[in-house]
């Protein structure tokens, strides 16, 4: 009888030793599924439970042990919520009962939210999130359309894209790396639609976890995927002037267990590309010649693309993701080049025509297959992934040149026909793993990771010329080779942070091995090369209240020579204007500081960096003048570059239905070479405004914006360019309660968008202008169907939406 007295007592002991806390989350709408519950010891902040709200909002902790604690509740999209700190007994059940979130009032201001979180615990401190999926200035557009949207990015006619004005960024689609943005991977980058796009993170000084290429950061561009329970769907269609179309249809479908997505555009363009260059070159000290090139041409565009995948939700804890995106392009290009050469009194002695024909296809196909297991109590997880990427792309070259003896008089002399047919292939392998743990006893988190990628590419380039006599083409070797690019990356990386209060403290460490292997087949000549390097990585964070933060960053990076810049064939598509690449390029070292401030109240948002930039062996192109009249463009290695700068974004929603983004960014940046032969010295203050300010009318069921953009003159190593300064508007009006859009859109108002290059060097001076089709209006129908349940979102973060 005694024992049993003392069982009863000990098991009445445990019994009451734990207790259980429940609650329900809503929102004005109703309940509100997978919001985060969070408990914390209000001693030292540290978390000691964490679980998510079920398909009814409610939640339920059990065995939390008597003690004193307070509790955290956020949502997407909503403000966080926390219950003051309240007393654990052993006696009762703790009910919360009903806990009712609001919508954040920072997250209202439309088209750019800047990540404000900044929790080392959960988000990391390293990047900022622009949210691009309601901009209606983007919509019936690209991925180009939304990237330019976003301060201090800029895209160029060519889908060259540069960050804090720099060209040398990595560009990741879903925190990959793809090949629809090698080479000439941005004509297949924008043939995504700009309503597949979620949102763009912005690296600008990465952590370790990243991957070290790209001087001025990284873009990571995450697709949508489905967050509404049940089917739901969304079709548009897209037409403006000038001849361009798109059409875009998406649907999804999710349960408890999978959720599934697909979407397929179709866009068509039609435009122009037009250029003109006056060049002026010394040949004697009393002596000169000018040249006067005006092309005018036509471009044609369309593409294809696909997107679908699915999330196997094994349990509360296990996803399975598997995700495809396919796209094909073609683009077909046409110019008639007129000639004309004169010497030092004005007096024309040479004159000639270039006709050229070139139509190119592209097609990519990138697959991804991924598994996440989150740990118990929102402690971290761990995930594995393999992705591979194929690509492909052929090229035809036709070009005709005829001569004249005297300003329109046809020479004599033989006309020129050449035909080039080039084929490239490329695959991208990835596999990596990555781990995250929080450390609740000391309110810390670890992460850690290994990642391989390997690069092939190969491209075989025929030319031949047509015999004037026989009238037959036969080969031209001197335009025939093949290139083939093999390129592996080994890499491991730890990450170490801690909250200590109002401080926030990040460090990591990333090694790595790599090996480029660049190979002129047709001439046998091997360029192989091998580096080790080490990358370290720091984050400093103080708030100083809950609404200001400073910050404090290093990061040490690489750029690697890619391998269109290695290939040392010679192109002749333009015999006075020859291009090349440098099988002898070292990579780029930059060392890269940032120091940042952030304000975020209910009207307004704040975020500043002043950053400064140390590079060695800068990559940049470079132009040479021959004896012979022609020019030759390659790569070189400029010894350093330094710069500092000032990054300032401004949101500001007086009203509810005003919201207003002002952006500046500029720096002072220069280039030393110490080579007396190469005048490749060169300083300067480059630097850019962007503005976008929208109201909302009709009860809140129309829109009109206005975006703006200057670029000043922009300072290289030989000279300066600038690109042309763009006004756009766009209205959208909203109908059956947000079922139905339309909307309408003007690019480039004035038609003032352009490029110009001024190269001023001894002896040579070059003023080049490159002008297109800019100013479109556009008119945009979409129609959503389905649930369209907010609330329901999924039980992970997408798996696919990078890190």
């Amino acid at each position: 009888m005694r024992e049993l007295l003392i069982i009863l007592f000990l098991s009445s002991s445990f019994i009451v030793s734990s207790q259980v806390i429940t609650g329900k989350v809503m929102d004005e709408e109703g309940a509100l599924e997978f919001a985060s519950i969070r408990l914390f010891n209000p001693e030292d902040s540290t978390v000691t439970y964490g679980i998510f709200t079920s398909e009814d909002g409610s939640f339920r902790l059990d065995e939390v042990k008597p003690g004193n604690y307070y509790l955290k509740i956020t949502f997407t999209n909503f403000a966080d919520y926390v219950v003051d700190p309240f007393v654990v007994d052993k006696t009762q059940e703790r009910d919360l009962g009903e806990i009712k979130l609001e919508i954040d009032k920072a997250l209202e201001i439309d088209g750019v939210f800047v990540d404000g979180s900044l929790d080392v615990l959960k988000a990391g401190i390293d990047k900022k999130i622009y949210k691009v999926q309601d901009d209606i200035t983007s919509k019936g557009g690209t991925v180009n359309d939304v990237l330019n949207n976003i301060p201090s990015i800029e895209v160029d006619q060519d889908g060259n894209i540069s960050l804090r004005g720099d060209a040398n960024v990595t560009i990741l689609i879903d925190g990959r790396p793809s090949g629809l943005v090698l080479g000439d991977g941005q004509n297949l980058l924008n043939s995504l639609p700009a309503n597949a796009i979620e949102r763009v993170e912005v690296v600008t000084n990465p952590s370790a976890k990243y991957d070290p290429d790209g001087t001025s950061g990284i873009i990571n561009i995450v697709m949508k995927k489905n967050k509404l329970k049940g089917f739901n769907g969304i079709v548009s269609a897209t037409a403006a002037t000038g001849n361009q179309f798109e059409g875009n249809f998406s649907l999804s479908y999710r349960n408890e267990r999978f959720n599934s997505y697909i979407n397929y555009s179709f866009n068509y363009y039609e435009g122009y590309r037009n250029f003109s260059s006056d060049l002026t070159r010394d040949i004697t000290a009393d002596s000169s010649i000018f040249l006067s090139q005006r092309r005018e041409g036509t471009d044609l565009k369309q593409g294809n693309s696909l997107v679908l995948g699915t999330d196997f939700y094994v349990n509360d804890r296990n996803v399975i993701g598997i995700s495809a995106t396919a796209a094909i392009g073609q683009r077909d290009r046409y110019g008639y080049l007129k000639n004309e050469l004169f010497d030092g009194d004005n007096g024309l002695y040479n004159k000639w025509d270039r006709e050229s024909f070139e139509p190119r296809s592209n097609r990519n196909l990138d697959v991804n297959l991924n598994y996440t297991l989150k740990f118990k109590k929102q402690k971290g997880e761990w995930s594995i992934s393999a992705y591979q990427s194929f690509g492909d792309k052929s090229v035809v070259g036709i070009y005709k040149e005829i001569y004249y003896d005297d300003f329109d008089v046809l020479s004599t002399n033989s006309p020129l026909n050449q035909q080039l047919d080039n084929v490239e292939v490329n695959s991208i392998t990835t596999a990596q793993t990555d781990y995250s743990y929080i450390l609740t006893d000391i309110n810390a988190r670890i992460e850690a990771g290994a990642k391989m990628i390997q690069r092939h590419e190969d491209i075989d380039t025929y030319s031949e010329a047509m015999d004037t006599v026989t009238g037959l083409f036969n080969e031209d070797t001197l335009a025939n080779f093949q290139y083939l690019y093999t390129g592996s990356e080994y890499s491991t990386y730890f990450i170490f942070g801690q909250e200590l209060g109002k401080f926030k403290y990040q460090g990591g460490l990333r090694g790595e091995f790599a090996v480029q292997n660049p190979q002129l087949i047709s001439s046998d000549t091997n360029y192989r090369r091998t580096y080790i390097n080490i990358f370290p990585s720091v984050h400093l964070k103080y708030e100083v209240s809950n609404k200001s933060e400073f910050g404090l960053s290093y990061s040490r990076r690489i750029n690697r020579p890619r391998s269109r810049q290695l290939n040392p064939f010679v192109s002749y598509a333009d015999p006075f204007n020859l291009r090349s690449g440098n099988p002898e390029l070292k990579p780029e070292y930059i060392d890269s500081y940032d120091f940042s401030y952030s304000f975020t109240a209910k009207k307004l948002i704040i975020s500043t960096s002043v950053f400064h930039k140390r590079t060695t062996d800068v990559i940049n192109r470079v132009k040479y003048f021959c004896s012979d009249n022609t020019a030759f463009m390659t790569y070189a290695n400029i010894d350093k570059s330094v710069s500092a700068g000032l990054e300032v974004i401004l949101i500001y929603k007086p009203f509810k239905w005003m919201k207003n983004t002002l952006s500046f960014n500029g720096s002072y940046i220069d280039y030393t070479n110490y080579d007396s032969n190469a005048d490749w010295n060169n300083d300067g203050l480059n630097w850019g405004v962007k503005y976008s300010g929208s109201v909302d009318f009709w009860k809140k069921t129309a829109s009109f914006k206005v975006t703006a953009n200057y670029s000043a003159p922009r300072v290289v190593p030989q000279g300066v360019f600038q690109r042309g300064n763009v006004i756009g508007m766009a209205f959208e009006k909203r109908l059956f309660k947000n079922k139905l859009s339309i909307g309408t859109r003007v690019t480039d108002l004035f038609n003032t968008m352009n490029t110009t290059i001024k190269l001023d060097r001894d002896g040579v001076m070059q003023d080049m202008e490159f002008k297109w089709l800019s100013r479109r209006v556009y008119l945009t129908l979409s129609y959503k169907f389905g649930q369209l349940d907010k609330k329901k979102m999924p039980r992970t973060s997408s798996v696919g939406g990078g890190d």
